[in-house]
C-alpha cells in the first residue's frame, strides 16, 4: 500500500477524527504499467485530476475541493463577514479557532495529494522523447500544471509564503510514485522552487486543448502555467521574473480584458470570458446546489444557496467610494417590499449578496464555473512587482488600465501626483493592493497580498465573532493565520511537524 492510500485507509479508521467515507480506487482504471505512450489512457488521467477538483468524494455534501479551498483562503480575509455561528467547519476560518481535526483542511489535503499521486503517475509512465505528439506532451503537461497547483495551494493553506522566511516549514513534497510514508515538510523555499519547476516544465510542455480559449480554459494550458509563474515569482520576491512572465502573457497569449460592458457575465459565464485563463468547469447537469462555492455568498429570492457571508464593512465601504465602478454591480442589495433593505433573520445585518460566483444559466444561481486565474491577476500581479521595483509609473499604469476597464475616469485614476491627495494612499504599493483588494475580491487572494506584504489582518467590523465590531487586529505573523497539518497526518508521519 502506497503513502497516499495507506494514509487515506487509516482516515477511515478514526471516523470521530474524520466522518466522510473517502473513495479510494484509482480514479481511472489505467495501472503505471499500462499507461506507456497511450494517448488516450493519459488524457483519461489527466482529466481525473480535474474531476477531483470538482467532484463530491465522500458521502458529505460539503467536501468539494474548489469550495473547501476558496473558504479556507477568502474567508479568514477582511473582504467578508459572516452573519451567524455555524457547525459548519467553515466557521473556524472566521474565528481563527482552529483544530487539527477540521474536516475542511482534512479532506483538502488527502484530495489534493490523491490529485499529486495521480499526475506523479502520468510523469513517471510517459516518455516525452523527441517522438511523442503534441497532444501526449500536452496531457504529460498538465499533470506538472496540476500538481503544481495544488503544492501552490497546500502551501498556501499549511505554510507561511516565502516572504516570512524560506527555512520555514513548507509541505510535503511527493513526486514519486514509490515513496516512504514517512517524509518531512520540506522548507517554504524547497516548496516553491518545486512549484516553480513543475510550473516551467508545465509551460514548456502544453499548449492548449481544443478550439480556441472557451475550451482551452477547461483545462491545464501553456498560459494559465505563465499565469501561475507570475503569482509563483510574486511570492517568491523575484519581481524581475514576475514582469518577465507576466509581460509573455499580456502580450503573446490570446487572452483580453473582459470589456466594461461585459465584467459582470464575465464571472457569471466564465466559459465565454475572454480572460478567465482557466476554470473549474461545472456543466448544467453538474449544480452542486446548496454545496457549490457561491451557495455561502448568495442567498437568492428562489431560496438557492446559503447567502450567509456578506462583504465586509471596510470592504463595501471601499469598493461604494465610486459608484460608477462597475464592481459594484457583484454586490446586490435585498430589499423589503417596503423598499427598506432587509436584515438576516435574528440579526441587524443587512443582506448584501455576493453574486460573483452565480447565475452561469438564469434558472440555476448555484450553477458556476469559477476561475483559479485570470488576466486580470496577471495585470496586477505586475503592478505589485513593480511597485517593489519603485517603478511606480509603470505600476499605476497598470492599476489604472483596471480602473478604466471597471468605468473610472479622472481624478478617479491614480497617478503619482494624485496618489496621496485624492486617494488617501502613502505608497504606490498601498494603492495596487487596494486594487487587488477591489478586482480580486472573494477569489481567496486577499489573505495571501497581506500575509506576503507582512501586513496585519484588521477586521475591526461588526461580524458575527465580533457583533459589536471592536478592534480585532491580528499580526501578519500570528499562528492561526495558517492552518494546522491533519490530525491523521501527523499520527502516521511521525516526521512531519505540526504547526505551532
Amino acid at each position: 500500500m502506497g503513502w497516499l492510500s495507506k494514509c487515506l485507509y487509516i482516515q477511515l479508521l478514526i471516523p470521530v477524527l474524520f466522518s466522510c467515507n473517502m473513495d479510494l480506487t484509482p480514479y481511472s482504471d489505467m495501472t503505471a504499467e499500462s499507461l506507456s505512450q497511450d494517448e488516450d489512457g493519459v488524457k483519461g488521467m489527466a482529466n481525473g485530476c480535474l474531476m477531483m477538483l470538482k467532484e463530491q468524494l465522500s458521502d458529505d455534501t460539503r467536501n468539494i475541493y474548489v469550495r473547501h479551498l476558496n473558504q479556507l483562503t477568502e474567508f479568514p480575509s477582511d473582504n467578508v463577514m459572516i452573519v451567524k455561528s455555524t457547525t459548519d467547519n467553515l466557521w473556524y476560518s472566521f474565528n481563527r479557532q482552529h483544530i487539527a481535526s477540521q474536516l475542511n483542511t482534512t479532506y483538502l489535503w488527502y484530495t489534493g495529494y490523491k490529485i499529486v499521486s495521480e499526475a506523479n503517475t502520468i510523469i513517471s509512465q510517459v516518455n516525452i522523447n523527441e517522438e511523442a505528439s503534441d497532444e501526449l506532451k500536452q496531457y504529460v503537461g498538465e499533470a506538472y500544471f496540476y500538481r503544481a497547483m495544488v503544492f501552490f495551494d497546500l502551501a498556501r493553506i499549511f505554510s507561511f509564503p516565502p516572504s516570512q522566511g524560506a527555512t520555514n516549514k513548507g509541505i510535503i513534497l511527493r513526486t514519486e510514485l514509490a515513496e516512504n510514508d514517512v517524509k518531512e515538510r520540506a522548507t517554504v523555499g524547497e516548496t516553491y522552487s518545486q512549484i516553480i519547476s513543475d510550473l516551467h516544465t508545465a509551460a514548456n510542455l502544453m499548449t492548449t486543448r481544443g478550439g480556441g480559449i472557451s475550451e482551452a480554459k477547461k483545462y491545464g494550458n501553456k498560459w494559465a502555467a505563465l499565469g501561475l509563474l507570475s503569482r509563483a515569482f510574486l511570492f517568491t520576491e523575484q519581481y524581475d521574473s514576475v514582469v518577465y512572465y507576466a509581460n509573455k502573457v499580456i502580450d503573446e497569449s490570446p487572452f483580453s480584458l473582459a470589456t466594461n460592458e461585459s465584467y459582470l457575465s464575465s464571472f457569471w459565464n466564465t466559459p465565454g470570458s475572454t480572460e478567465a485563463m482557466f476554470i473549474t468547469y461545472y456543466t448544467s447537469d453538474e449544480d452542486q446546489g446548496d454545496a457549490a462555492l457561491g451557495s455561502m455568498y448568495n442567498g437568492d429570492s428562489n431560496g438557492k444557496g446559503w447567502g450567509e457571508v456578506y462583504p465586509s464593512e471596510s470592504f463595501h465601504n471601499l469598493v461604494a467610494k465610486f459608484p460608477g465602478d462597475v464592481r459594484n454591480g457583484l454586490i446586490d442589495t435585498v430589499f423589503n417590499t417596503n423598499g427598506t433593505i432587509a436584515t438576516y433573520t435574528g440579526t441587524t445585518f443587512k443582506k448584501f449578496y455576493i453574486n460573483k460566483f452565480s447565475y452561469q444559466e438564469e434558472d440555476k444561481p448555484t450553477l458556476n464555473s469559477p476561475a483559479y486565474i485570470r488576466l486580470s491577476e496577471v495585470y496586477l500581479n505586475r503592478a505589485e512587482a513593480y511597485a517593489h521595483l519603485s517603478e511606480n509609473d509603470k505600476a499605476l499604469a497598470d492599476v489604472n488600465t483596471i480602473r478604466e476597464r471597471a468605468g473610472l475616469f479622472g481624478n478617479e485614476l491614480i497617478t503619482t501626483s494624485n496618489l496621496t491627495s485624492e486617494h488617501g494612499y502613502s505608497t504606490t504599493l498601498d494603492a495596487v493592493l487596494a486594487e487587488r483588494r477591489l478586482e480580486l475580491a472573494y477569489e481567496g487572494q486577499r489573505r495571501d497580498d497581506l500575509l506576503r506584504n507582512k501586513i496585519d489582518l484588521d477586521r475591526s467590523y461588526p461580524s458575527a465573532q465580533n457583533m459589536d465590531g471592536d478592534t480585532d487586529v491580528y499580526p501578519y505573523n500570528g499562528a492561526r493565520q495558517i492552518y494546522y497539518i491533519p490530525l491523521n497526518e501527523t499520527i502516521y508521519n511521525s516526521a512531519c511537524v505540526q504547526n505551532d
